[in-house]
């Protein structure tokens, strides 16, 4: 996705009215077009929100996969495999970082340092998404956003990735035309990412800018 630098809205190069620039109306880069630059970029940092990370799904993937471990069979089968998911989730809320700027909502890596994420690993692109393009969002299982627990699936749909890769993965299931017939679903992308931050924040941010929701 394209994004707007402050550098390309405040320092052209050319303004073509000598009363800015010399006989050829060319400006050139002065000590203040870069103070300005840098002002605004500190800027932009500065109006990031960034939800904190919360441990909870993955502290009781692994409290439930320990104690399923101690019941013979059933450790192999339920107990490892979802001690590991605890594991990942944990790993998984140390690295990434759900961030709300001006005008997207953006997947970001490196815990605190922010890196860029790169490509999204099903549908390609960046995982850079405006808030204009949201047309549903929900958390799952219903309900459990407001329970001690918390819960497990946080869900977003929208219709910024181009509408050839929307069927791709669970897409086909969420984009069923009986389903947007009846008014239960709605075309578009559908995310799904496991609630390793908080999401009652999550959920606040995605109010507070006008994210379409069914």
């Amino acid at each position: 996705m394209a994004s707007t630098h402050p550098s390309s809205l405040l320092l052209p190069t050319q303004i073509p009215d000598k009363r800015f620039g010399n006989e050829n109306g060319v400006v050139k880069k002065s000590r203040y077009s870069s103070l300005s630059l840098a002002s605004s970029s500190s800027s932009d940092e500065e109006d990031l929100v960034v939800i904190p990370s919360d441990y909870r799904l993955g502290i009781e993937f692994l409290l439930v996969g320990t104690l399923l471990g101690q019941i013979p069979y059933v450790k192999w089968v339920l107990g490892l495999p979802i001690a590991l998911l605890g594991v990942l989730f944990c790993v998984q809320a140390s690295r990434i970082r759900f961030v709300f700027s001006k005008e997207s909502f953006e997947l970001r890596m490196g815990g605190d340092e922010l890196n860029n994420s790169g490509e999204n690993i099903v549908v390609g692109g960046d995982n850079v998404w405006t808030y204009d393009s949201f047309v549903n969002w929900e958390f799952f299982p219903k309900g459990w956003i407001d329970q001690p627990q918390g819960p497990i699936l946080a869900y977003f749909k929208e219709t910024q990735t181009p509408s050839d890769q929307w069927n791709t993965g669970p897409g086909k299931f969420a984009n069923e035309e009986e389903k947007i017939r009846i008014g239960i679903s709605v075309p578009g992308q559908v995310h799904f990412f496991p609630a390793i931050c908080n999401t009652k924040m999550l959920r606040d941010e995605f109010q507070k800018r006008d994210c379409a929701k069914l």
